[in-house]
Formats: C-alpha cells, structure tokens, sequence
C-alpha cells in the first residue's frame, strides 16, 4: 500500500503557489524572512514576472538579497524594508498571489514576531490587490501567546468574507500535540456570483 504523506502548512501552501503561478505573473512575500519564500515565487514567476518582498528587519533585507544574487534571480524581485500593513503604498498593480509566513525570522531573536494589529490590516490590503482568481495563503503558527491571537483572529476575519466574492479553506491537523501550524488560503471569485439555495433533507 502507498504510503500518502500529508505534509505540513507550509508544503501545502507551496503546492497552491506551484499549481497558481505561470510566467509573468505578480506576487507578494508579505513575509520575507531569510528569503526562501521570495526565491521560490521568484522561480515560479520567471524572467517576465515580479515579487514584491517585504520585512521590516535588515537582516531580513540582507539575507535575501544575497540568496537571490547567488541564484541570479535579485532582478525578479523588489526587497522592500516596510510593514506589511503599507503594502498598499509600495504596490500599484495587480497581484496574482499573496504570501504570508507569520512567526519570527529564522535563526533570530523570538522577540521580533508577526502581530495581529499589524497582520490583519495586510491580509485585508493584499486582498484588495489580488486579481480575480487570485490566491492568498497563510500558514499561522499558534505555538506561541501572539501566534494563537493571530490564528483566532485570521478564522475570524476568513469566515466573515463575502461568499459571493472569496472561498476561504483552512488545511488542519485536529488532533495533534502542541499547536501545530495551519493554513488559511482565500481565493478571490473569478467574478461575482450568486449565492446557490440549499435544501434541507429530512
């Protein structure tokens, strides 16, 4: 018998991005970190393609610069040393895809976190900049006191969006120890539609 494995949050989310993105597209990393997020949009977007990266740490800024120069990919990429929460303000076009990766920046102090004071205003702005079709994922780590307030307050924003406009699923190991990290994926509708009637069985 096959062996399926289900995997994490994060390869979830990265095999939405694969499926999403094609040459020339536009993408988000809200979340810039160490920048491996933003190489592989990089990857996936293409020479005629862009990624708008954004962190409000150097280091972040300067760990993906490098990575990206020695992968001769720095040029499909915008670095941007901002809140995610202004995203609006660095950002004119269309996105198809918006990537968030909460939590803290690899390998540094656990002080420095993602909030939700600031976290919901930038899923919100990103939003507005998807496309139809478009596609935000977000993989929550609720191990520590600001992740779980992000995770309760990302279910409760994704299940007040409009049905008419947005899908929102949520990818979830139920019944494992410790809080394990999840994904919250919303899919701008490709155009408005109408609500379907549901009958009841009795």
């Amino acid at each position: 018998m096959h062996e399926f494995d289900t995997g994490s949050a994060r390869r979830w989310a990265e095999e939405i991005h694969r499926e999403l993105l094609e040459e020339g597209d536009i993408a988000i990393d809200a979340t810039m970190g160490n920048g491996h997020d933003t190489l592989r949009l990089c990857r996936l977007v293409g020479d005629k393609g862009k990624v708008y990266a954004f962190d409000i740490q150097e280091e972040a800024i300067e760990a993906t610069r490098a990575l990206l120069e020695r992968e001769n990919l720095a040029g499909r990429a915008a670095l941007i040393h901002a809140g995610h929460q202004d995203v609006k303000e660095y950002i004119r076009e269309e996105a198809n895809l918006a990537v968030f990766n909460l939590g803290w920046l690899p390998g540094a102090r656990h002080a420095v976190t993602t909030l939700a004071d600031t976290t919901l205003p930038a899923v919100r702005a990103c939003l507005e900049l998807l496309k139809p079709g478009g596609m935000l994922t977000v993989c929550v780590y609720p191990g520590h006191e600001e992740g779980a307030r992000e995770r309760d307050c990302l279910i409760t924003w994704a299940k007040g969006l409009d049905p008419l406009r947005y899908d929102c699923i949520i990818h979830a190991y139920l019944n494992q120890p410790g809080d394990p990290p999840l994904l919250i994926a919303v899919r701008k509708a490709e155009k408005s539609r109408k609500m379907k009637k549901t009958t009841r069985m009795l």
